[in-house]
């Protein structure tokens, strides 16, 4: 199964203060260093959409950003996929969508593979389910096919605000139990304590501008 990646890193991050959550460091790394060694691990092309620094990407990361800005996560992974559609390389079978924001989100996307790897046919792709029964529309691996048509039934305009629930209501996703963690992302000061994440120097702030 050949799969790209697209990881989604272009939120205003209001209730940080602003700080970039791509930029936030657990264990070293930054969120969005987490994310794309979790989508490489498995793809052959990422795509981050975000106003992200092309300096703290590898110069094989593609990047772009959803148009307007600030438009939501529809209309960044319409960006996303479109990127991943016209780059020139040959059509992937799926497509992995991450959010930059979930530290722990490389013991997920092994199980994600296997299981769409084992799904059939007519299932559209998989997401990730935690304890409480929260689907994570963003931490899903979707058949390339079906994810473009859901996109297909949106303008521009239609995408702008969109939600990813709306998005993918039509598509037949199967769950996959998220890994203790695995799923668990950084929206306040609080989700950063609790997994660990720190602001970045100032520095790594600025080139993230």
């Amino acid at each position: 199964m050949l799969i790209d990646a697209a990881v989604l890193a272009g939120g205003r991050s209001s209730r940080l203060g602003s700080v970039a959550k791509a930029t936030l460091r657990v264990q070293g790394r930054s969120l969005l260093e987490h994310a794309l060694s979790a989508a490489s691990s498995v793809a052959r092309t990422c795509i981050v959409v975000g106003p992200i620094d092309p300096d703290l990407v590898d110069t094989t990361v593609f990047i772009t950003r959803e148009n307007p800005p600030f438009s939501g996560p529809a209309a960044a992974l319409a960006a996303g996929v479109h990127h991943l559609a016209t780059n020139g390389t040959s059509e992937s079978d799926a497509i992995l969508v991450l959010a930059c924001d979930m530290p722990g989100i490389a013991a997920q996307v092994p199980a994600l593979v296997d299981a769409l790897a084992a799904a059939p046919a007519d299932v559209d792709g998989v997401i990730s389910v935690d304890a409480t029964g929260h689907r994570q529309p963003l931490a899903c691996l979707y058949r390339r096919r079906a994810l473009q048509s859901a996109l297909a039934r949106f303008d521009a305009d239609g995408l702008t605000g969109l939600s990813m629930r709306k998005l993918i209501e039509p598509l037949r996703l199967e769950p996959v139990v998220a890994l203790p963690g695995a799923t668990d992302d950084v929206d306040t000061w609080e989700d950063a304590a609790r997994l660990g994440a720190t602001e970045p120097t100032t520095e790594t702030k600025e080139a993230a501008q």
